[in-house]
């Protein structure tokens, strides 16, 4: 097995956690804004404890990576995730997770950019077949009711949010230092958003509400941290590591599909040809990206 399929690999048993992780957090009235902290410390501690001697290599760190560290986590947990749990809980899964999938494209021209990742056009046309699949399988329902139209179009705002903010992140992952395991890397990342977001509920006096968190939203939010931030993210950035942010948030992009069939099965949410077009759309992304 080459270094890119085990990328590939190892990206798709991550769409696979994030899937099926993301009925978690409709499971509970906690918003997303309060339950990061349960989720990071939860992710934070595992990866702790799995890192073993490697953790010594953090100490290492010049200010500057510590910095990069600080930002990059607090874009994709602190602020990223939260929108993402908060976009969740407010709207359909099969409509929600698929628009979180635009991030694509800036990833690929901020990697290129970076120099991460060199422009090809059949790198452009997968990626941009995963977003247009992404967006067909996250169309609004024309028949809904008004109220439900405005709870999708608030989903969307938050879903952009969240794209946006991950777009950044995960870019930077990419120029994370090399020498750093991706377990390591990881609980840096979470440890560096939990950090930041004390700081935010110290400020704004957000820990009151944390603390008073009833008991399912805690487990909710602890296991959503749990297959979610250590298990998933931990394969995830060793994935781009290997084979760099472009091509490994097309694999992950599969997940949408099974968020989708999550919400249809569990949550009785609605079916439209769209999103069987949508579902050949990202996997004609995929199929297109093994000979880019």
């Amino acid at each position: 097995m080459t270094e890119l399929q085990l990328a590939y690999s190892m990206a798709g048993a991550a769409a696979l956690c994030w899937g099926f992780v993301a009925i978690i957090p409709k499971l509970t009235d906690v918003p997303g804004h309060l339950g990061i902290p349960i989720s990071m410390a939860t992710g934070a501690i595992i990866m702790f404890l799995l890192a073993g001697d490697d953790i010594q290599l953090l100490a290492r760190l010049s200010y500057a990576q510590l910095g990069l560290f600080a930002l990059t986590g607090t874009l994709q947990f602190t602020v990223g995730s939260a929108l993402y749990y908060e976009c969740i809980r407010r709207g359909a899964l099969s409509v929600s997770v698929p628009i979180t999938r635009v991030k694509v494209i800036p990833i690929l021209f901020m990697s290129i950019a970076l120099g991460l990742e060199q422009f090809s056009w059949p790198l452009l046309g997968a990626c941009s077949l995963v977003v247009l699949g992404a967006m067909l399988l996250g169309a609004p329902d024309r028949k809904a009711d008004p109220t439900a139209r405005n709870e999708h179009w608030a989903s969307v705002a938050l879903a952009v949010g969240c794209c946006t903010c991950w777009a950044l992140g995960e870019t930077l992952i990419g120029i994370l230092p090399e020498h750093i395991p991706a377990i390591a890397t990881n609980f840096m990342l979470l440890s560096c958003g939990l950090v930041t977001y004390s700081i935010y509920a110290l400020a704004t006096g957000k820990w009151r509400q944390v603390l008073n968190m009833p008991g399912r939203g805690i487990w909710c939010y602890m296991a959503h941290g749990t297959i979610s931030f250590a298990l998933a993210y931990a394969l995830f950035v060793s994935a781009v590591k290997l084979a760099g942010p472009p091509r490994v948030v097309c694999v992950t992009s599969t997940y949408p599909l099974i968020a989708a069939l999550v919400g249809w099965l569990a949550f009785k949410e609605r079916f439209a040809p769209t999103l069987a077009i949508g579902a050949l759309l990202l996997f004609a992304g995929l199929v297109t990206l093994q000979y880019v």
